[in-house]
Formats: structure tokens, sequence, C-alpha cells
């Protein structure tokens, strides 16, 4: 949440040596003038967003959660792809973003996609893959089931934001 870094250098033999942590804090100088860290781009587009946000991860769902929250977006989340579909079944219209984490056990985000294109449009609702992997072919995996974006882990406040708006740009009119 302070997004800060952590680094670990290992040794010769495979050891942990050093650990470097960086975190991000307000300083406040006894003059009375606050020097705060810019907030998020500009999220007007975002604010009031219906999102739901599936990922099996509990610690990954709570902190992206936060972030899409903090953005001003209304999220509902779950753990599973049966879940999201089945929250996409009673309330499906009411949703215009589907935030997938694609490696999720049982059935994973491809799946979950496939089978809401398989009965609702390219655009609606918005399709965006979270993953940590890092393999070049994962952007083309999404395009091909229909999703509209992709998120790298870790999901960043700034990223994310970023990502949700070109992917709501690109898809005005559609």
């Amino acid at each position: 949440m302070m997004q800060g870094n952590i680094w670990v250098s290992p040794s010769s033999r495979g050891l942990v040596q050093s650990m470097t942590l960086v975190v991000k804090f307000e300083l406040n100088l006894s003059g009375g003038v606050d020097f705060i860290e810019p907030g998020p781009p500009s999220n007007s587009q975002l604010r009031g967003l219906r999102v739901i946000l599936a990922d099996d991860d509990g610690v990954n769902r709570l902190v992206t959660r936060k972030l899409l929250e903090k953005l001003g977006c209304h999220v509902s989340a779950v753990s599973s792809g049966f879940e999201c579909l089945s929250a996409l079944g009673t309330a499906g219209s009411s949703f215009q973003i589907i935030l997938l984490d694609i490696h999720m056990p049982e059935m994973d985000g491809f799946e979950v996609a496939m089978r809401v294109r398989k009965f609702q449009s390219r655009s609606c609702p918005l399709i965006v893959a979270l993953t940590a992997s890092a393999d070049e072919d994962v952007w083309q995996k999404c395009l091909q089931v229909g999703m509209n974006g992709l998120i790298r882990k870790p999901v960043l406040l700034e990223g994310m934001a970023a990502e949700l708006q070109r992917v709501l740009q690109a898809n005005i009119g559609m």
C-alpha cells in the first residue's frame, strides 16, 4: 500500500547477504510546508466504474481492491472463476469491467473470459487480465479469448489507472 520496493541480494552460495527496503513517506517540515508525493493520474473517468475482481489469492485480491477503490471504482471481489461467472449471471449487465487473474485454479481467467464472450459482446463488459507472468505471449493469448487489457503484478496504482483508462478510451463507441 505504500508503493515501496524490496530487494534481496544473495551471496555466492545463494544465501541472503543483504536486504534493501525503500518506502515512500510523507515529509512534514516544521515550517508548515507539506511535501506530498503526487497522487494517481486524473481518474475522473474511473470514478464510479463498476468492477468485478476475481483473484484466488486473498492478499492480491485485498490490495487490488483497495487500489481500485482509491481510484474511485465500486468493486465486488470474488475468489474464483466460478464465483465470477455466478456474479455476472445475477448482475452481469451492471459491471463495466471484469478484472481477472489469469492463473486461478479450477477455472482460470482465460476460461472465464471465453465463457463471458460466448454470451456477451466484445466490449461489454470489458475484460482486463491480471498476471504475474513475464511471458511475452500472454497478451496474445488474452486477445485471442476476447480480453481488452492486461495489468501485470505487482499491481501499482499508476499502472492500473493508466491501463484501465486506455481500455476505456479504446472501447468508446464499440
